[in-house]
């Protein structure tokens, strides 16, 4: 009991004299704040991850804090977006989902609200499935959920009840959405309800959308009550039908006169080829089938037959998981099989739902291009229009820094290690610790030989993507990686032994170069300090430093690996600088 009293105490007069906390003070806090693991095995001591010098206590009032994006919609200002539109467009948004799941369903939302020009519904959350410290302590920053009984799943029900925990984030939080609105027409669901006198608390836990109970008030502007189409999820691409984004006017005009061009001996050629239930043909196997590899000879050939030229991604590994929009490909298919989004246009129903999930098993925008102008577009939505929040691009640029410093201005490594919920699954790359570090090592090895021959004999590439004008990655310049270099590991591994082997294999963690005045500075511009403590927020500061990283080597299985293979082509790295399998 005198123990507690005189820590109490202690408190109060630290509070007393230096307006914080003794645990928070820039001097003390190096004392309180717990050091690297003990690590016997490690061949060399850990970098102390407080060696930074901390800046002196500031004198000087700080700034009033702020809301990160400060565009706040007014009921006029959501009626005056979607009136300059064709209506709502509203998706089933499955919250069970990890963010980077989220983010490529909401690019493919993105791209289909404009292909019918209307204004999209973002949900008003998501939710986040880690938390840094003892759960309950994010519960008293960001409203806690048990995940399976908000979204209607029994999924997480055998873990231990901290595991079924989640946090509720604001969208807000997860990405820039004052950018966003420079080039699309988006609400959340919040600015849907309040338009139709709905309390926001009103707004479905699951992310899926209330067909009834969305729709049984007026409009507090136009007074009317809002009427409702559905997209059946079965009607989206049934089999033998391929989802396109639309059928421009000269394939149109094919389409209408298809049975007085058509080659059969074509036709019957190409559709020999096709798998069992596929409609789509590689380009390779084109080019096999009709003996050329003149492009404009194959794509004069391919139309004659009735077959169309699309345009998409390629897979990763043989999956597509991943989601990156970096390898664009050519695939045909027959003509009659096409189906183009845009015909929901004609909807007039003030609001139209794409109903359940469509991104499972699907390309990037969940449908295919007619022509390589309409995948540029999509690509600059995904590279361009989903940014994040600056204060986590600002502490990303600090860290990266830091792993500069460690290396000593040397070219460094990363990774991305999925764990977690893949070892439970059987996903993992590898089943032990030990075998998953010794194959992150082989790859940063023949990431080294890369490296070394692209500053010697190798000239640079990029990944294609539209408005980049040529390399511009300046991570090449700096000296060579040794191979007892400290590497940037993100991971949601938790077991301590095991991160403390990988730290004691040459890991450094996003907490390791993170100092105490780095989350002071975060918090005080954007008033959102406490989000640091969430995994999934820090998770998109681990993304870009990822990025940066002169070799980076991921899991094809995970969705995480493609969002970073999409950073690293907006600043021109070369793609042979990055593996993931």
């Amino acid at each position: 009991m005198k123990l507690v009293v005189a820590v109490v105490l202690t408190v109060f007069f630290c509070v007393l004299v230096f307006g914080t906390p003794l645990f928070q003070h820039p001097y003390y806090a190096r004392l309180f704040r717990p050091g690297p693991p003990a690590c016997p095995e490690c061949s060399r001591p850990f970098y102390p991850h407080h060696d930074w010098q901390e800046p002196a206590p500031s004198l000087e009032v700080p700034p009033e804090p702020t809301f990160v994006n400060q565009e706040v919609l007014t009921m006029e200002d959501v009626h005056l977006l979607v009136k300059s539109t064709n209506g709502f467009f509203a998706r089933d948004w499955d919250l069970a989902l990890g963010w980077n799941n989220m983010r490529y369903i909401i690019e493919t939302a993105l791209l289909q609200g404009r292909l019918l020009n209307r204004t999209l519904i973002l949900p008003s959350f998501v939710y986040a499935r880690g938390c840094q410290y003892e759960h309950q302590v994010c519960g008293d920053y960001a409203p806690m959920v048990n995940k399976g009984d908000a979204v209607g799943s029994d999924e997480w029900r055998e873990l231990p009840i901290e595991q079924q925990m989640a946090w509720t984030i604001p969208i807000e939080i997860m990405l820039n959405i004052t950018h966003l609105r420079e080039t699309h027409p988006v609400i959340t669901t919040t600015d849907y309800l309040l338009l139709h006198g709905y309390d926001p608390s009103e707004e479905n836990t699951s992310g899926y959308w209330k067909r009834t109970e969305y729709h049984t008030r007026a409009n507090v502007i136009t007074g009317t009550i809002p009427s409702f189409y559905a997209i059946e999820n079965p009607w989206y691409d049934p089999e033998g039908t391929i989802r396109v984004d639309t059928i421009p006017e000269g394939m149109q005009a094919r389409a209408d006169n298809y049975s007085r061009v058509v080659d059969g001996s074509i036709d019957t050629k190409l559709r020999q080829l096709l798998p069992e239930g596929k409609s789509i043909l590689e380009w390779d196997t084109v080019q096999s089938a009709l003996n050329s590899t003149d492009e404009a000879e194959l794509e004069y050939a391919v139309v004659a037959g009735g077959w169309e030229v699309l345009h998409t991604y390629d897979s990763v590994a043989g999956l597509d998981y991943n989601k990156a929009v970096t390898s664009p490909i050519t695939q045909v298919a027959p003509l009659s099989t096409l189906h183009p989004f845009d015909e929901f246009k004609k909807q007039t129903e003030d609001v139209i739902l794409m109903a359940g999930g469509i991104h499972y098993g699907r390309k990037p925008g969940s449908m295919l291009f007619t022509t390589r102008e309409a995948q540029d577009e999509f690509a600059r939505i995904v590279l361009h229009d989903l940014k994040r929040i600056d204060p986590l691009l600002d502490l990303a640029e600090k860290l990266v820094e830091r792993m500069y410093e460690l290396t000593e201005g040397r070219q460094w490594m990363a990774v991305h290690m999925r764990r977690g919920d893949f070892v439970r699954y059987g996903w993992v790359m590898e089943s032990t610790p030990e075998a998953h570090m010794s194959r992150v090592k082989s790859h940063f090895d023949e990431g080294r030989a890369i490296l070394s021959s692209l500053n010697v004999t190798e000239s640079l590439r990029t990944y294609d993507i539209p408005d980049l004008s040529g390399p511009i990655d300046d991570t090449i310049k700096h000296r060579p990686s040794l191979a007892d270099d400290w590497f940037f590991v993100a991971t949601d591994e938790r077991d301590p032994k095991v991160l403390e082997y990988f730290r004691g294999e040459g890991a450094v963690f996003m907490d390791d170069i993170m100092t105490i005045a780095d989350r002071r500075a975060f918090g005080k511009v954007s008033d959102l300090s406490w989000a640091l403590m969430i995994s999934d927020i820090r998770a998109l500061v681990e993304q870009v430093i990822l990025s940066r990283a002169a070799f980076f080597y991921g899991h094809a299985m995970s969705s995480v690996p493609g969002g970073v293979v999409n950073l690293r082509a907006m600043r021109g790295a070369d793609p042979r600088t990055s593996v993931i399998d």
